[in-house]
């Protein structure tokens, strides 16, 4: 799903999606299958060539718990802050800057980069919900039943320990 960013009107313009609607069913389908997903962004225009994408991000993803192996629907919330710009060569004297993310205490805004005006939203949208299912999952039961204890697995793991050859020499006696 494209946007031509020429043709957002200067107070921006408002896109609402979810499963219903279409648009992003087979570009989200390997992430989060058939569970619904609702989209609620909007555009606005800064300047001639800049724009901010401000809204939220709200679906399910199927994931294992890492702790317990159960199946379970890991719930994604994600709130967007983005500017968009043009794309622009790798040239140290270019005009902006090459880092991704701005931090600035509870602000947080990412750059994302758009070629001939064009803003692909199906492919911000994949890696936006990828980006939020974590390296270890964990269902609502194992992370309330664990809350602030660390996990430790003590399991001996393949061979038995074997006896140490020094062992024989443990009780010889030199004169």
């Amino acid at each position: 799903m494209k946007i031509r960013l020429n043709e957002i009107p200067e107070d921006g313009r408002s896109y609402i999606i979810n499963r219903k609607t279409g648009e992003l069913n087979e570009v989200l389908r390997d992430l989060i299958q058939n569970n619904p997903y609702e989209v609620d962004l909007y555009i606005r225009p800064l300047n001639s060539k800049d724009y901010t994408v401000t809204g939220t991000i709200q679906t399910k993803t199927p994931a294992e718990c890492s702790l317990c192996a159960e199946d379970f629907d890991l719930e994604i919330n994600k709130k967007v802050n983005e500017i968009l710009i043009p794309n622009q060569l790798d040239d140290r004297t270019g005009k902006y800057a090459k880092t991704s993310v701005v931090t600035d205490s509870e602000l947080s805004i990412a750059v994302t980069e758009y070629e001939k005006m064009e803003f692909e939203l199906g492919e911000y949208l994949h890696e936006a919900v990828a980006l939020e299912v974590p390296f270890n999952p964990c269902c609502t039961t194992c992370r309330c039943t664990r809350k602030d204890k660390v996990f430790v697995y003590d399991e001996k793991m393949g061979e038995e320990t074997k006896p140490s050859p020094f062992q024989a020499l443990k009780g010889l006696k030199l004169n």
